[in-house]
């Protein structure tokens, strides 16, 4: 299992450009009204990818090789299959995806029309949907049409809400799953506590089954320290998967 960090353990990056990035990356993380987030998305879409590739992210590949675990291998060349990525951002997930050979449809939403036009140039999505979602804008598709729905680092406070999760459920097919993330940090007690909560009173009600848990590296950066050259420091998250077993109404 993977060793967390506590936040008040994390040092400072050796390098300028680690440095910088994991700066962008702490600076979205607060409880941020939507129109400050997005300008924050704005400014980032132009620094995203080079951030993402300082600081060794590769959740979106932990999440495509589990899911290749998790499915049928004739589900991953099904052409018809369906997967939803929902805080898409620049594409990371279909990168992800592409790579192992998955065969299927992947729609794209995200609430930042910037980051969306750089996943759009990757020419992996079938649909894009600018649509930032909330308690009050539920997602603008029918119940019961994914066969997965995936979240990749975009559960946090400034972003998707854990009492978004009945809606992400709710468009997943009967037998289908939701694998998302959310940080595991010392920091993030209070909010992944409202995530346990709401997951549980799905699991109460029926409609879901746990089916995976797993903490893993979000972000990670080199440090400096006397007697450890090369040691790295992360900020961890925690990759959740349940499955629907019971259809939407």
């Amino acid at each position: 299992m993977t060793e967390v960090v506590p936040d008040h353990k994390w040092r400072r990056p050796s390098t300028d450009a680690s440095r910088k990035s994991l700066e962008r990356v702490q600076n979205i993380i607060g409880d941020f009204d939507a129109d400050h987030t997005m300008k924050y998305y704005d400014y980032w879409s132009e620094h995203y990818e080079q951030d993402l590739e300082n600081l060794d992210y590769k959740v979106p590949d932990f999440m495509a090789e589990s899911l290749f675990s998790f499915l049928n291998p004739s589900n991953w060349t099904d052409k018809s299959f369906t997967v939803l990525d929902i805080g898409a951002g620049t594409g990371q997930m279909a990168i992800a995806l592409s790579k192992i050979q998955y065969a299927g449809l992947i729609d794209a939403l995200d609430g930042n029309s910037l980051m969306l036009k750089k996943a759009q140039s990757k020419n992996l999505y079938r649909n894009l949907t600018r649509h930032l979602l909330t308690t009050e804008s539920p997602l603008p598709h029918d119940s019961n049409a994914y066969n997965v729905v995936v979240c990749c680092c975009a559960m946090v406070p400034a972003l998707i809400q854990p009492e978004c999760l009945p809606d992400m459920v709710r468009v997943v097919k009967c037998g289908g799953l939701l694998y998302f993330t959310t940080r595991a940090t010392d920091g993030n007690n209070s909010f992944r506590a409202r995530v346990d909560e709401q997951l549980n009173r799905m699991y109460e009600s029926g409609l879901i089954r746990f089916k995976s848990e797993a903490v893993i590296p979000q972000y990670s950066w080199p440090v400096e320290e006397i007697g450890e050259d090369g040691q790295k420091h992360f900020i961890a998250a925690v990759a959740i998967c349940v499955e629907k077993i019971k259809s939407s109404d």
